[in-house]
């Protein structure tokens, strides 16, 4: 069975078990669209747990709800590339978190959130891709917060989304050194905005969505790129890749995470094990020159990497 058929795939992860607030959905048609999301439940914002919901936070409902209402969204046909079913989507997701929050009100007899707080918060980060006969998938990225959106080819990891963040949304790099602030998220208080943009890509490439754990706890993003292709080459499946990628991640990260993938245009795991080869060798020349670098010479190398991981975004448009 050719990659480019089967369901896209997940690695997730609890920092704390059974205390994950990180959630997923993926869903194909038989129409050759492929739509998956990651969803991020913003423990600081929404940490009141419900005795009623098993003590379950806030912030967990919020990325379960959200997660649920993506997939019946999807599920009814509701999604076509275009601006106003992004629109649609946004509205959707907030009625349903909304939704919750005023059956929680009512059964726990108080007002969920406050003036510095929100109600059931999560990041989004979605991705659809559709195929045809031709080796241009059409791609869509929807997001909030900082949970982020990629396509691997063999030119590189390129970020397709912008963190919600009140500094540094568009360096990477600095990111991991300084702690910004979150400006948007999902939640079911009212108004928040659901990024979106369409592009065509060429295949075969690979779409990625990840909650920050999978990210954030690298010395540079390369690093994460590294992974990634490496766990590709060292595996013999995509089982043992998924495996690989889940344990390499957990060495590293402090957070919870969740990984979901779209493999679109390989005919077989070995097809997209050579087609990665060289790029994998490419990057892991970077990462040894970053053992014993300073921050200066890290930057430098970040310089170097970055017009490559930053290749589309400027571009993503309807």
């Amino acid at each position: 069975m050719k990659l480019s058929t089967i369901r896209p795939l997940v690695a997730e992860g609890e920092a704390v078990e059974n205390h994950g607030e990180d959630s997923y959905f993926v869903r194909t048609s038989d129409s050759g669209l492929f739509f998956m999301g990651v969803f991020d439940g913003c423990g600081g914002l929404g940490g009141r747990r419900y005795t009623g919901l098993n003590k379950r936070t806030g912030a967990w409902i919020g990325s379960q709800a959200a997660a649920y209402a993506a997939d019946a969204f999807v599920k009814r046909g509701g999604f076509d590339f275009t601006l106003e079913r992004a629109q649609l989507l946004q509205r959707y997701i907030g009625k349903k978190l909304s939704d919750y929050k005023n059956k929680l009100e009512v059964s726990v007899g108080v007002q969920v959130g406050g003036k510095l707080k929100k109600s059931l918060p999560t990041t989004v980060c979605m991705a659809a891709a559709r195929q045809d006969d031709s080796d241009i998938n059409l791609c869509e990225f929807l997001w909030a917060g900082d949970s982020r959106g990629y396509i691997l080819d063999d030119e590189g990891l390129c970020q397709m989304t912008t963190d919600d963040i009140d500094s540094n949304e568009d360096d990477a790099f600095r990111n991991l050194r300084e702690d910004g602030v979150l400006t948007n998220v999902a939640h079911g208080d009212g108004d928040f905005v659901l990024h979106s943009g369409t592009r065509y890509v060429s295949r075969p490439s690979v779409l990625i969505c990840a909650t920050d754990g999978c990210f954030a706890y690298f010395l540079s993003p390369m690093d994460f790129e590294f992974v990634v292709l490496d766990t590709i080459i060292s595996a013999d499946s995509t089982e043992e890749w998924l495996e690989l990628l889940g344990k390499r991640i957990k060495e590293v990260t402090g957070d919870d995470y969740a990984i979901t993938i779209s493999c679109l245009g390989f005919g077989s795991f070995d097809e997209m094990k050579n087609y990665f080869s060289a790029r994998r060798d490419q990057v892991e020349t970077l990462i040894k020159m970053q053992e014993n670098a300073s921050e200066e010479q890290l930057k430098i190398l970040w310089d170097q990497y970055k017009p490559t991981y930053y290749r589309y975004t400027l571009n993503m448009e309807y």
